[in-house]
């Protein structure tokens, strides 16, 4: 009775039912697999950095399949820390992932939903350069090494895949961690205009102008305007003085492999400009002048050389002929004009003009012993009226003159210096900076081409315009003969150590008889020896006569 009680008070007080409930409780959830993506940041990449630098606050997608993919329905996203990692906490399967940031991407998808492949990058220019390897051209290290997808032994459009391309595969109990090498398809190459332009004027021109500044010394040191005892020359520039030259000889090798590096960059620069939308013709011209300038110093002292529209000097490469050296050099500075104009930017008063562009021609005319393209190139330039003579005094102190048709100094904030300051002197008068071209040159250039052309009524005009303007009397010569000795004064005094004066004296056979003394051989010293470096990089050159 007592039991039936209890229970009877125990059901009023606690609502007992018919079906006593447990409370609820979760059951365990199985912990899932960790996977981690580390993102690197392939433009970044150096020697010390072979995979780039790891890429903080990239954005990591993981996608269930190719077509959640194209609808940009990710499964999973995640942030790179500061080591570049992103981690994610996911169900086992498998999953497409691509990384991006700021426009770098693993996945470069085109309009046919189709990416090349790549998780690797060439390391040197042997990698490039290796015939075992699929060919893939215009590439540099810290480029992509892209798949090649079908076999075929070379990288093309061919070589794709769909995309997204690269998986991750997630296993429980498992080390679940990839890597994504993020960048552009060609990862050396320029993304803009102004970005090239920027380079240019920045970078490139500061060293194209230095290159030539020392090609003026070298031409001043060879011949018998200058000697080894200037301030600060090394004693590789009295072995020069002496002809007492080699393949070995220090100024040599920089003077060949700074202007390579400028031309190689040069092609950088082109080859970018090729995948840049817009006008560009204008820059492409000024790309492909001072290329063909470049050229035209090296073969000045080199004779024949290499041409090549590369990023790299390729070991296949051979010296072209000198006719084809020229030909090239002459062809570019053709095409271009027409994109040249004579009214330059105020920011950049050191690019090339048609006036510029016409006497780099002149010159070229007068080394083939072609009076009637000479006469023609300078008188284009004279034609313009933009140019006149200056009075001696005043033409090195005020480089925006009109005696000045190209100056590649006007962007020097220091002026000049050593020790070129110390080469580059004018008697008493103040010397600011060396142009590469200007007007007395036309006229001197003019002359010449009418005395290759037996004009001598025209001959005695150039040359009287240049002896007035250094306040000669004007004089009138009667023979082809007395016309050169004049002109042989005039170029000696107006052009001193402008770099005109050993490549002139070697041209008209008068090296010997000026130059014999300082141990000038004329079947040795010509032109300049082929650095041994070079020789030995590239199997298929030969050295020039006399080395």
């Amino acid at each position: 009775m007592k039991r039936l009680l209890f229970l009877a008070l125990s059901c009023s007080l606690w609502a007992c039912k018919d079906d006593e409930v447990t409370p609820d409780v979760q059951p365990p959830q199985e912990e899932k697999p960790t996977a981690t993506v580390t993102v690197w940041d392939t433009k970044q990449w150096s020697t010390d950095n072979p995979k780039g630098v790891p890429a903080e606050g990239a954005t990591v997608q993981l996608f269930a399949s190719r077509q959640d993919y194209l609808n940009q329905k990710p499964a999973y996203t995640a942030t790179t820390n500061k080591d570049g990692v992103a981690k994610f906490d996911i169900p086992e399967g498998e999953y497409f992932m691509v990384a991006n940031k700021g426009g770098l991407t693993n996945t470069w998808r085109d309009a046919q939903g189709n990416t090349r492949v790549s998780d690797t990058l060439f390391q040197s220019a042997a990698e490039i350069f290796d015939l075992t390897q699929p060919i893939q051209d215009n590439v540099l290290p810290g480029d992509f090494k892209y798949t090649d997808l079908n076999g075929d032994g070379k990288i093309d459009n061919n070589d794709v895949a769909e995309a997204p391309f690269f998986t991750l595969t997630v296993k429980k109990d498992s080390v679940n961690a990839i890597r994504a090498l993020i960048g552009s398809t060609v990862n050396h190459a320029y993304a803009t205009y102004a970005e090239i332009e920027e380079k240019l004027h920045l970078t490139e021109f500061p060293k194209i102008a230095a290159a030539h500044r020392q090609m003026v010394m070298l031409d001043g040191i060879l011949s018998d305007e200058a000697d080894c005892q200037i301030t600060n020359l090394p004693a590789s520039w009295c072995d020069i003085d002496q002809f007492k030259i080699t393949p070995a000889n220090s100024i040599v090798e920089n003077i060949w492999k700074d202007h390579y590096a400028s031309i190689l960059e040069l092609n950088k620069m082109l080859a970018s400009l090729n995948g840049i939308q817009g006008e560009k013709a204008d820059l492409i011209a000024q790309l492909r002048a001072f290329r063909a300038y470049l050229y035209l110093e090296l073969h000045t002292y080199f004779g024949a050389l290499p041409i090549t529209d590369k990023l790299l000097m390729y070991p296949s490469v051979s010296r072209s002929s000198v006719d084809q050296t020229r030909k090239f050099i002459k062809d570019e500075l053709t095409a271009v004009i027409p994109a040249l104009t004579e009214d330059r930017p105020v920011t950049r008063p050191w690019y090339m003009t048609p006036s510029a562009a016409n006497m780099l021609l002149a010159r070229i005319a007068l080394t083939e012993i072609d009076g009637g393209s000479a006469i023609n190139y300078t008188d284009k330039v004279i034609a313009t009226k933009k140019y006149a003579l200056a009075d001696s005094a005043a033409v090195f102190t005020a480089p925006a003159s009109n005696e000045i048709i190209w100056d590649m100094t006007t962007s020097l904030t220091t002026g000049l210096t050593s020790p070129f300051k110390d080469y580059f002197v004018r008697g008493g008068l103040k010397v600011d900076f060396c142009p590469a071209i200007r007007y007395t040159e036309t006229y001197l250039l003019n002359a010449m081409g009418h005395i290759l052309y037996g004009s001598i009524d025209e001959a005695n005009k150039s040359i009287n315009a240049v002896r007035t303007r250094g306040k000669k009397p004007a004089i009138t010569l009667t023979t082809l003969d007395e016309l050169r000795i004049e002109l042989d004064a005039l170029y000696k005094e107006e052009l001193y150590r402008e770099g005109f004066r050993f490549a002139r004296l070697v041209l008209h056979r008068q090296a010997v008889a000026v130059l014999g003394n300082k141990g000038y051989q004329p079947d040795r010293n010509e032109l300049l020896p082929i650095p041994i470096s070079v020789l030995e990089a590239y199997p298929k050159f030969y050295q020039n006569l006399g080395y």
